[in-house]
This record gives structure tokens, C-alpha cells and sequence, in this order.
């Protein structure tokens, strides 16, 4: 076993806490669920993920204490016309913030607000529309996770398969999402009769993608990155991740999918898989329970305080 306190970098990183957690799963659920959104094309789907987007945004902007000096930030960098373009967080700013607006203004014409004409309906139900979401949604999942690879001195994040863990258990939650909307009736069930067997198969990729980033961490040159890997499967947290992601979020919910058609038990598999993508988000940034002084560094790779300043 590698001893976690002998890495001093890592010491000095950051510890991301369940703010930063929830942040990355609501940000999957929206980012999937309007990837997924292109086929289903549900006003109440559309709710949900409209919320879920607004919500990982706050809770990101809040997470940087300077909620108030944002505002007048992105005021002043379009006055000037100064962006820092070298900055990850700067441009997930952005893919978040157009999420956002773009969401809102696709509820509006869903809720017939606003926009009540003809034009307007048929516009959310084209392809050119419904694919600039979709494309918007998943830039925004590969962003949440690639801003941990850029994490300086956590080896075990530095890896390109976060994102696309990321991408299958976003996808996870947003399907369960699917099948809970059908189940209560808000979702026609003959839009989605596609979500059992898409649910079976990124359950699967879902379990391959953990067990690559777990392989290729532990196989790593890196010391930092074996130890993370470590404080993964038999650290504090790991009962997180062995019971709440790999038991109860893939491995059970896949296992109903195929061995029952009952409403109820599909529904507790959809919740389960919902809570298994928050849990897997969680396992990994606590995997290694020695980081600390999450924000410095969160300010540090983002730049943001350059922009702010």
C-alpha cells in the first residue's frame, strides 16, 4: 500500500468537496439530457434539464465566492473587449452560461411564455435546433471533466478518461431520468421505448470506462496517481464507491433491466443509477482524503481571478 502522505504536491492541492460534486453530476445530467433531448424532445424533459443546468451553474459560481464580482467581471471584460481565452474556466464560464440562457429561452417556448406562434413550436422540434443542444450539452460534460485533468498536483485525475466516464454516467442519470418521466406518465412511453435497451448497454460502458481509469491509474508511473487509485477502491470513501457506484449504481440497475418489466423495480433501478453517477463524481474527488485548500487551486488552473481583478 502507498502511503497517501508522502506526496507532498498533492498535499497541497485541493480538496473538492459536494459542492464541486453536485456541480459536475447536475452539469452531466443537463449536458446528456439534451444530447438525448434530440430524440426524445419532451417540454417536461426539457424542465428538468433546464433546471438541473441553472442549478450546476450557480453552484460552480457560488463555489468561487465571488458571486457578486462575476457579473460586473463579464460586464467589464465586454466593455473592453479583454477575454482570456487561455483560461479553462473562463471558457466553461461560457459553455455553461449559454447552456443556461439557451435552456431558459427553450422552456420559455416549450411553457408557450412568450414565444406562442406557430414559428416558434416548430423550431424546437426541428433537428438543426434540438442538434445545436445537443452539441452545447455534451461540450459541457466533457468540459466538467476535463477541468480535472488540468487539476495540478492530483495525478490521478490527469487522465482523458474522465471525461469520458463522465459523458457514459451523465448519460446514466439522464436516461434514469427518461424512465422515471415515462414511468409517472410525463414522457409518452412510445418516444422512448429505446431507454431500457440504451440503459443496458451505458451501463455497461459505464462499468468498462471505471474499470479503465481504475487499470491505467494503478498501472500508472506515477506514484500520485497508483495512490489516488488506492484510496479509490480500499480507502475512507470506498464502500462510496464499491457499494453506492459499482453495487447499487451499474451493477444492480443493469441486472432489473434485463431480468423485469415491473414499473416499480424499473424505477428504483433509474434512481439507483441517478445516485450511482452523484456517488461516482464524489468517490473520485475524495479518493485521496489528504487534499486539501480546494478553492486556491480551483482559482489557480482556472484563471478566473485574472478576469475577476
Amino acid at each position: 500500500m502507498i502511503e497517501l502522505t508522502s506526496f507532498t504536491p498533492q498535499l497541497q492541492a485541493a480538496h473538492w468537496g459536494w459542492t464541486i460534486a453536485i456541480f459536475l453530476w447536475l452539469v452531466g445530467l443537463a449536458g446528456m439530457g439534451f444530447f438525448l433531448n434530440y430524440w426524445i424532445r419532451q417540454k417536461n424533459f426539457v424542465y428538468l434539464l433546464t433546471v438541473s443546468g441553472i442549478l450546476g451553474t450557480l453552484l460552480v459560481v457560488s463555489h468561487l465566492a465571488r458571486m457578486l464580482n462575476l457579473p460586473f467581471a463579464v460586464f467589464s471584460a465586454l466593455a473592453d473587449f479583454s477575454f482570456n481565452f487561455q483560461s479553462w474556466m473562463f471558457i466553461g464560464i461560457c459553455l455553461l452560461s449559454l447552456l443556461c440562457i439557451g435552456s431558459v429561452f427553450y422552456s420559455m417556448i416549450c411553457a408557450k411564455i412568450i414565444f406562442k406562434s406557430e414559428y416558434w413550436q416548430n423550431m424546437t422540434k426541428s433537428n438543426w435546433f434540438n442538434g445545436i443542444f445537443a452539441a452545447l450539452g455534451v461540450c459541457c460534460t466533457i468540459y466538467s471533466g476535463f477541468l480535472l485533468t488540468q487539476a495540478v498536483g492530483i495525478s490521478l485525475w490527469n487522465t482523458a478518461l474522465i471525461p469520458l466516464l463522465w459523458i457514459m454516467s451523465g448519460m446514466a442519470s439522464s436516461i434514469g431520468c427518461i424512465e422515471l418521466f415515462m414511468i409517472m406518465k410525463w414522457i409518452d412511453p412510445d418516444t422512448v421505448r429505446w431507454s431500457r435497451r440504451t440503459s443496458f448497454w451505458v451501463e455497461v460502458a459505464e462499468l468498462f470506462t471505471i474499470f479503465a481509469f481504475v487499470h491505467v491509474a494503478l498501472g500508472s508511473a506515477l506514484a500520485g496517481a497508483r495512490a489516488g487509485a488506492e484510496a479509490l477502491i480500499s480507502g475512507p470513501h470506498a464502500v462510496m464507491f464499491w457499494v453506492g457506484v459499482i453495487i447499487l449504481g451499474s451493477v444492480v440497475p443493469l441486472l432489473l433491466n434485463l431480468l423485469t418489466r415491473s414499473h416499480k423495480i424499473l424505477a428504483c433501478s433509474a434512481i439507483l443509477g441517478i445516485i450511482g453517477a452523484l456517488l461516482l463524481r464524489a468517490s473520485i474527488l475524495f479518493s485521496d482524503t489528504m487534499i486539501r485548500s480546494c478553492s486556491k487551486t480551483w482559482r489557480r488552473l482556472s484563471g478566473l481571478e485574472a478576469v475577476i481583478t
